[in-house]
């Protein structure tokens, strides 16, 4: 365990212009204070990302400065007219998702703390912001369509009024002039304390989970736990097992030293969302040590997957049906993080297929492919997530060959996925084989007519726009 003492860093900083609300006044954040010393910045956004200022003896801590400079600047300009001071001694990522993180660069006279593997992510990530930026303002450019159909008057346009704002300020920030990614500069493994003269900070590692550097700040003075998205509301839905690998046995081991003690959490800020009070967090860890138990038991049995399922007797929280989740929406919510439980007990098709083609090229792996199928080894599964990714490791690093291959893989084990063809027309374009990228879009938007995506690559690409299929 390391523990850091405070270190307030003067820096001459010129401050841009740039107003804490939209062009309408439409403020951007609701503050909540959860007391004097720890407030809650909510951006008005369908993300609605929590940025959490700690204000210490020694200095103004942020947690998640999110996407952007553009967005850092917003944020510290709501500070500065919540609190009448917008120094920052430390900057904090609780994990290393760009939407979370690329506003550290708007801190410069803060140090940015984060895990090491976050530090990683953040650093590989920043060859992407090209494609994101074209990504968001392919987005931005449907909402804005989607809204001159609107009765500007009704909820939906005013949704989707939110809605555009915020992926103007994704876009801009993403491609403003001389925007650079900044991971953090102080690391850590396991566990890092930082003293703030009257407050702690206790940040520790939480395990694989919403991400590859999960971790959790706990506030003893003030009883509140920061959990950053390690839980990902989808609706009513906490969602927590989205990585390939995850460690659940370490969730359970940090959420039981954190709830030991009744009296010490009351609060327990997500990344993105809502404030969960200390129950919930129990309800969450009962639920995860039940399912975890359960799924080891019966993959230990030799079961398959449908049947594991078909016997799983594990309760959801209580709070999540009494938010109103559906019947359908329960059966999804157990399946999926029962299967992402029971894949930490199997091996990712994805890894040895990037372990053949890295050891003898695009072929090997479409052969060793070919051969898990042939093979049907249950200790094996194929993920499209993970396929996709994959491809999209190599062509960041202008591997297009090889990233073709692990797309193509996907096309060939998700057919009905309009994402695989997307991924794969976009590798065509790359290498330049206009003809087949064409080809794959097609078949995207064939499958997908609101692939806004697949519609402007094919413009861009010259298809005309009588050949791209439309509804009806």
């Amino acid at each position: 365990m390391r523990r850091v003492p405070v270190v307030v860093l003067v820096v001459s900083l010129v401050m841009a212009a740039v107003s804490a609300a939209a062009e309408d006044d439409a403020p951007l954040f609701e503050v909540r204070r959860l007391s004097d010393r720890v407030l809650v910045f909510q951006e008005i956004s369908p993300w609605e990302s929590n940025h959490v200022v700690i204000v210490g003896a020694e200095g103004l801590v942020l947690v998640d400065p999110g996407h952007s400079a553009l967005m850092g600047r917003l944020i510290r300009q709501a500070v500065a007219a919540e609190l009448g001071r917008d120094r920052f001694a430390y900057v904090i990522d609780t994990h290393g998702h760009w939407g979370h993180t690329w506003g550290n660069v708007a801190f410069p006279e803060a140090v940015a703390i984060g895990h090491e593997q976050a530090s990683r992510t953040i650093e590989a990530d920043r060859v992407n912001l090209e494609r994101r930026a074209d990504f968001f303002r392919g987005q931005l450019e449907g909402v804005q369509q989607r809204l001159q159909e609107l009765d500007v008057a009704s909820e939906e346009a005013q949704d989707a009024i939110i809605e555009r704002d915020h992926l103007e300020r994704v876009t801009r920030g993403l491609a403003e002039s001389g925007f650079t990614v900044q991971p953090p500069r102080l690391t850590f493994t396991d566990r890092l304390d930082l003293d703030l003269g009257d407050l702690t900070l206790e940040m520790t590692f939480l395990g694989r989970a919403h991400s590859q550097s999960d971790i959790a700040i706990m506030i003893p003075e003030e009883k509140v736990l920061l959990m950053g998205c390690f839980f990902l509301e989808r609706g009513p839905l906490p969602i927590f097992g989205t990585q390939t690998t995850l460690d659940p046995d370490r969730w359970l081991e940090v959420f039981g030293a954190y709830l030991g003690n009744e009296e010490a959490i009351e609060h327990v800020v997500l990344g993105q969302h809502t404030v969960w009070p200390r129950e919930r967090l129990v309800a969450m860890r009962d639920y995860m040590d039940a399912m975890w138990s359960e799924v080891q038991s019966m993959e230990s049995e030799g079961l398959d997957f449908d049947t594991l399922m078909a016997r799983l007797q594990v309760p959801e929280p209580a709070f999540v049906r009494e938010a109103g989740a559906s019947e359908e929406d329960l059966e999804g919510f157990h399946r999926f993080e029962a299967t992402a439980l029971w894949r930490q007990l199997k091996e990712p098709a994805a890894v040895k297929v990037e372990e053949a083609i890295n050891g003898g090229g695009p072929e090997a792996g479409i052969a060793l492919y070919r051969e898990l199928v042939a093979g049907s080894d249950t200790e094996v599964y194929f993920d499209e997530a993970e396929f996709n990714l994959l491809g999209y490791r190599y062509l960041g690093r202008d591997l297009v060959d090889e990233a073709i291959a692990a797309f193509q893989i996907n096309v060939d084990q998700f057919p009905d996925s309009w994402n695989v063809y997307d991924s794969l027309g976009e590798a065509y374009a790359v290498k330049g084989d206009t003809t087949r990228a064409i080809e794959l879009y097609r078949r995207s938007v064939e499958i997908n007519p609101e692939n806004v995506n697949g519609v402007q690559a094919l413009e861009r690409l010259g298809a005309k726009a009588a050949t791209i299929p439309t509804e009806g």
